[in-house]
């Protein structure tokens, strides 16, 4: 506990008087759990103490004021970082500017940048197919709404845009026709009521 006083210059002598207790800020941070690597991480965050405040990736056990990739909290509560190149544990942090010091943290893994990512669904399809055939993509999903769909996108696309959907009409796998261009596709599960990305996996046309 503090106290604000009024102080008499002369005498020393206080007039008045108020407590007040100081308290740790509360700062909340949001990642994903996973990411592959050299992929854009979607961070947010609550309870901005300074606009110059940071958050960054750093590898998990790193020294407080380890600072890598990082982005200034400014007046914004959300923002955008990029994941590592080598895979393994990281943390994402906010960071007081002044001094250093963490307030919030939360784990991410960081994945090989081929690797499949599952948030609440899966996907099952071949690792590689020839350009323009027509293949069979088994799905799973821990919940289900009026519109979800298997896409294929190229591998560097906007999650929400593709080249080919097929929307979920039953529990059967699905049939989706490949791009006639080789190179490094992604399937994705999108769930487009709740705008989220529910499996992703790449899949190479030959």
């Amino acid at each position: 506990m503090y106290e604000v006083r009024y102080v008499l210059d002369e005498g020393g002598r206080t007039l008045a008087a108020q407590p007040i207790e100081i308290t740790e800020p509360e700062v909340s941070l949001t990642a994903p759990e996973k990411i592959r690597a050299g992929d854009t991480v979607e961070v947010s965050w609550t309870g901005t103490v300074s606009e110059i405040d940071y958050v960054t990736i750093v590898p998990t056990g790193a020294e407080e004021g380890t600072r890598d990739t990082h982005l200034r909290v400014r007046d914004k509560t959300e923002g955008e970082l990029r994941a590592p190149e080598e895979t393994g544990l990281y943390e994402v942090r906010y960071v007081l500017d002044e001094g250093g010091r963490t307030l919030a943290r939360q784990t991410i893994e960081v994945l090989a940048a081929d690797a499949p990512l599952q948030d609440g669904a899966s996907l099952e399809a071949p690792d590689a197919a020839a350009a323009g055939a027509t293949i069979e993509v088994g799905w799973s999903a821990a919940n289900r709404s009026d519109d979800q769909r298997i896409t294929i996108a190229r591998a560097d696309q906007a999650i929400f845009t593709w080249l080919t959907a097929v929307k979920i009409e039953s529990d059967a796998p699905v049939s989706l026709s490949l791009p006639d261009e080789p190179g490094t596709y992604e399937l994705r599960f999108l769930d487009i009521p709740a705008q989220k990305v529910l499996a992703r996996r790449i899949i190479e046309v030959q």
